[in-house]
């Protein structure tokens, strides 16, 4: 079945970022259902953001042409579908779920920059509204969070990971549609891409922007890992830990669905700044916010903390020659997604049992850093390509 370019993306927008929605807030949870201990919990996450790194780097740069990207996707979503039922079997034995959570980390966290690599095609070839189809992945978080997060809530968190598994079979059942034009290669992509990592970062531009949004999205690496924990242990349910995290995505998807509107005049080092500075604010307040309202307003922070930042980011990606785009969106998602988010995740599994508060204000340091290592004057505007 032939479906257009926006209909086969937002499915498979969907698709992920359920499974994720589920996996992020409450895979955490689960593990504290198998008996494991908050240290062991924050090495497992630690250790699976350093796979994901790998897994960002190893499965983008597989990808040389742009009409690899789809059939790429396709397999990622069955090798995930596969080994997060394998996890949910290894549970017992901490080796095996290690094991388990490894091969899952690589496979799924490829998806984010590959997916973000074919809409980035599109929006060149086709003028596909990347904020329209993001704000899909955003709504489908949200789902995922909230009424997998009420389904926890009513029959266990124990069974988390067989909901991630369900939804991952809907995810790679619906890659299997044709999207029609598929993403065409430009003359120069039909030749191997001999382009490397190393070579795009020398370009110092993208150098201090990727380290500067991976201090400032790693930044959100203790509210990964302990903000569900961190609010139960407040006296909120899982089921209120899945309606705030549900809230921080219903305003992202606000603020995707008017991102052009919103940001077409910014900068990006003007974005950067916005994004850093809301992170600062939200996470020096984080610690210190127990009762509803506060959490909620803190929530809403998120739209600023991660939406600024990522449309930044995607934008100047890009404006990019289109046979750097997968790499560059490989080594955003790794850099950012996956090894900053991995040393922070660890160093906040240190100070968390220390006290909650030296974990959320290191995290506001981290982001300050961010600020200082933004290049100034980057535009980056984009440019349709006819």
């Amino acid at each position: 079945m032939q479906v257009r370019p926006f209909t086969w993306l937002t499915l498979s927008f969907f698709g992920y970022y359920c499974a994720y929605g589920v996996f992020l807030p409450l895979f955490p949870a689960w593990l504290k259902t198998q008996s494991y201990s908050e240290e062991s919990i924050g090495l497992l996450l630690a250790c699976g953001y350093i796979f994901r790194f790998s897994g960002s780097i190893l499965f983008s740069g597989l990808i040389k042409r742009v009409s690899l990207l789809v059939n790429g996707l396709r397999y990622l979503a069955v090798a995930s579908a596969i080994t997060m039922a394998l996890i949910g079997l290894m549970s017992h034995n901490f080796w095996l779920l290690f094991i388990g959570l490894a091969l899952y980390s690589m496979v799924n966290a490829a998806g984010m920059p590959i997916g973000d690599s074919l809409a980035s095609t599109w929006q060149q070839q086709i003028h596909l509204d990347y904020g329209k189809v993001r704000l899909i992945g955003s709504f489908a978080f949200v789902v995922g969070v909230m009424v997998f997060g009420y389904l926890a809530g009513m029959i266990g968190e124990q069974y988390i990971t067989w909901m991630i598994t369900g939804i991952l079979i809907f995810y790679s059942i619906v890659q299997l549609l044709h999207p029609n034009p598929m993403p065409q290669d430009e003359p120069q992509s039909a030749v191997e891409n001999s382009v490397g990592f190393l070579g795009l970062l020398k370009n110092k531009t993208t150098l201090r922007l990727f380290i500067a949004i991976a201090l400032i999205q790693g930044s959100h690496a203790a509210y990964y890992s302990y903000s569900t924990i961190f609010w139960t242990s407040h006296g909120h349910s899982v089921s209120d830990a899945g309606l705030f995290w549900g809230i921080s995505v219903l305003v992202e998807i606000v603020v995707f669905f008017f991102s052009t509107r919103l940001f077409k005049n910014w900068s990006i080092t003007a974005l950067f700044y916005l994004t850093g500075i809301a992170a600062i604010v939200r996470w020096l307040a984080f610690g210190y916010a127990d009762t509803f309202v506060e959490i909620v307003l803190l929530q809403c922070f998120h739209s600023l903390t991660y939406v600024a930042g990522h449309y930044a980011t995607v934008r100047y990606i890009t404006t990019q020659p289109q046979n750097h785009i997968a790499k560059l969106q490989g080594l955003y998602n790794a850099l950012a997604g996956c090894a900053a988010i991995a040393i922070f995740t660890a160093l906040s599994g240190v100070l968390y049992p220390i006290s909650p508060v030296y974990a959320f204000s290191l995290m506001a340091a981290f982001a300050f850093m961010g600020l200082f290592i933004t290049p100034r004057g980057v535009k980056a505007f984009l440019v349709h390509r006819v």
